[in-house]
């Protein structure tokens, strides 16, 4: 009776083992099927397709399924509260819970030393061979102890081109200046711009379709920022992290939050990885990413590229004292269509809107904004009649600074967008 009982229960072992096995097996095939389905579908362009109110039913998806907004339209962004705990246990125990290799290295000297200490810097070094913060840092001459007391100006921009990585060096020939002195344009191109002449002409944005209006992304998505003031004199420091919490993905989150929650301004943030492995690819996958969502979403008229400045032989720190509070200054970088080959028939839209962010958000917030810089190059800024750069802050702003900058910048957009 015994050995009977014990081959039943060997049988029913073996038969819920081959039940799991062929559920999971069959799960994988749906999916995959779904997925194949869903990608004929897509590039199909069958007609009824164009018929279905998406907004509707991705609305629902979202509201009823917070994990679909947070993978699927924010390329895994996440400030939620396990995004929290993971970053609390990444401060304490000194691992990040979505990478073997930190586990590992909080575990064993020998992987801490090779991945979290001087051979990152050298394998940095071979990875990102267009300045990527990994060299050593002198802090600026006449840098005084305290944060206020740094010397400010207008410094170059540090951008990496789509089509040519070289650095912009500012002249003040090029500076143009508009509604009586205060509007500054930085003309890298043979355009004559007249500044007073576009920014009384209206935008020709139209939001005439149910949905997001603004999309936020980032070329340079593991652009970072100094963690505290006092490593701006502090040699090795990394600008760059594959952190969102501690990049320019964050700063991204945070201007989405202020335009949905303050201005009821719908948004899509997307934080997918385009710099990292490959950072000359930057911006064909940046484009690749962006064609993608406004095909999903058609609605979305602005496209804002969140990056942070930078300078090659010293810490950028561009601030400014709003309300009592230190806050990053702000850079908005309009492409052209000086680059031959590379078609780019509204780029004056583009600087329009630029013009009048700019205008606005010194009304609010005196000296934040930068000069506009009009660039010879495109920055896949032909995708839309309100694409732009937004540069906030730089690697020697903290990102508490760039954060604070975000509030000013989302009423800019509202009262620009929205003509008030």
């Amino acid at each position: 009776m015994l050995k009977r009982n014990k081959h039943k229960d060997k049988r029913d072992y073996i038969f819920t083992v081959q039940k799991t096995v062929l559920f999971l097996f069959l799960a994988v095939i749906a999916i995959k099927l779904g997925m194949l389905g869903g990608e004929w579908l897509v590039n199909a362009d069958m007609d009824f397709i164009s018929k279905i109110d998406v907004i509707n039913f991705k609305t629902t998806l979202n509201n009823s399924f917070p994990i679909i907004d947070t993978v699927y339209n924010s390329g895994n962004v996440s400030v939620s509260l396990a995004g929290e705990v993971k970053g609390l246990i990444n401060k304490l125990f000194g691992f990040d819970l979505s990478s073997p290799l930190t586990i590992l290295s909080s575990n064993s000297a020998i992987f801490y030393s090779y991945y979290m200490k001087d051979y990152q810097h050298k394998l940095a070094r071979l990875e990102y061979p267009l300045d990527y913060g990994v060299e050593d840092i002198s802090p600026p001459e006449g840098t005084n102890k305290e944060e206020n007391e740094l010397p400010q100006k207008e410094p170059i921009s540090a951008i990496t081109f789509e089509e040519e990585p070289d650095e912009i060096e500012f002249s003040e020939e090029r500076i143009i200046r508009g509604d009586s002195g205060k509007i500054a344009l930085y003309n890298e191109t043979k355009h004559k711009i007249d500044i007073d002449g576009l920014l009384k002409e209206p935008l020709n944005l139209k939001f005439d379709k149910k949905g997001p209006k603004v999309l936020i992304v980032h070329t340079h998505t593991t652009e970072g920022y100094l963690k505290n003031i006092k490593e701006i004199g502090t040699s090795g420091i990394q600008n760059w992290s594959l952190n969102p919490q501690q990049s320019v993905v964050r700063v991204g989150e945070q201007l989405k939050q202020h335009l949905t929650k303050s201005y009821g301004i719908e948004v899509i943030h997307n934080g997918t990885i385009h710099d990292y492995p490959d950072y000359n690819a930057s911006y064909s996958k940046s484009l690749n990413t962006v064609n993608k969502i406004l095909k999903s979403y058609p609605s979305i008229k602005v496209v804002l590229d969140i990056h942070r400045d930078g300078l090659k032989d010293k810490k950028l720190r561009v601030v400014e004292r709003i309300n009592g509070t230190n806050a990053a200054q702000v850079m908005f970088v309009v492409g052209s269509d000086q680059r031959i080959g590379l078609s780019h028939p509204n780029w004056k839209e583009n600087l329009k809107l630029a013009l009048k962010l700019q205008k606005r958000l010194n009304e609010i917030s005196p000296g934040l904004a930068r000069p506009v810089n009009l660039s010879n190059n495109r920055y896949n800024q032909h995708v839309a009649i309100g694409a732009l750069i937004i540069e906030i802050g730089g690697d020697g702003n903290t990102l508490e600074e760039s954060l604070e900058s975000t509030k000013y910048i989302a009423k800019a957009i509202n009262d620009v967008i929205n003509g008030k």
